[in-house]
């Protein structure tokens, strides 16, 4: 029988709300937020309930975690922070069980772990989660909190099925761009630009042809100038025996200008430094605003892995 998981997030006053799935995917992958809750802790209780035809028949299981959100409603941070300690006390505790010397740090770091990031649910609590998974007749359920991500509006195998055939060729278009200069650059987006005022089929991707071309040059402007907005970005990414790596934490500053994001860089790899071992490897680099964006977009479930 299939296995899913309900969240319940439970404020210091008032009655436990209801974390629906679409959101906890969205806070997992840093996609969606709740302002309402920004800068504070707050405890969650998950569930992972047995499923029969999509009806819930037994819950199998209750853990309770503390979900520390960001000044935006977000808990992309938090989750690398805690991911990130669990691995260093389960390579603490691999040392100690190999007989080296360790002290007390793996006592003290789950100790610390779990004050932070665990708290445990009472009886009164799960009978409250218990009462909205299978709510008697003419009883409300638990209020569901409110994200800011809009809807996301049902897409059909047929359409599916057309975007991948309409972008199979997409990457010829960057691969393109890539090996040209700035006046390369700078010309292509003006010819793209006059083409697209064309009324033809053509018209809106030369459009998008051209915005492509001159965000590229204008990321070879700023690598040359120095200039614009920089980040200065380490990502410490954990290795297993057949070298697949999962980015357990990444720490980003943002900056005016290269030199300050190469200060930065230091800073953070000196922060970092400690992180590093046999199987953790802890890699710094600085990028523009316009290169950050995109690769935030690219990959929008980099703290996905964290166990909730």
């Amino acid at each position: 029988m299939p296995l899913t998981v309900r969240h319940y997030l439970f404020p210091p006053e008032g009655e436990p709300l209801r974390i629906s799935r679409r959101l906890a995917e969205g806070l997992i992958s840093g996609n969606d937020a709740i302002p309402d809750f920004a800068g504070t802790p707050q405890r969650v209780l998950s569930a992972v309930i047995d499923n029969d035809e999509g009806q819930p028949q037994e819950i199998i299981r209750t853990t309770g975690g503390i979900w520390h959100f960001d000044h935006e409603g977000r808990i992309v941070d938090s989750l690398q922070e805690s991911f990130f300690q669990t691995m260093q006390n389960v390579e603490r505790r691999e040392s100690r069980d190999s007989g080296k010397v360790v002290a007390l740090a793996p006592k003290i770091g789950r100790k610390r772990h779990a004050e932070k990031f665990r708290w445990e649910p009472g009886p009164a609590d799960i009978e409250k989660v218990i009462a909205d998974i299978w709510p008697k007749k003419g009883v409300k359920r638990l209020k569901e909190v409110k994200g800011v991500a809009p809807r996301r509006p049902p897409l059909t195998w047929k359409a599916r099925r057309a975007l991948d055939g309409a972008s199979v060729h997409f990457f010829k278009i960057s691969m393109a761009l890539s090996g040209l200069s700035e006046p390369g650059l700078k010309g292509l987006a003006f010819e793209a630009r006059e083409r697209s005022t064309h009324q033809d089929d053509d018209t809106f991707l030369y459009r998008a042809v051209a915005e492509m071309t001159e965000r590229q040059h204008e990321i070879l402007r700023r690598r040359r100038t120095g200039k614009g907005v920089w980040y200065a970005v380490v990502n410490v990414t954990r290795w297993d025996d057949d070298q697949h790596g999962t980015m357990i934490a990444e720490h980003a500053e943002r900056c005016d200008g290269q030199a300050a994001a190469v200060a930065a860089a230091r800073r953070l790899l000196a922060r970092n430094a400690e992180k590093f071992s046999a199987n953790t490897t802890v890699e710094v680099s600085i990028v523009t605003d316009l290169e950050r964006e995109a690769d935030e977009t690219d990959d929008p479930g980099a703290a996905a892995s964290h166990g909730l």
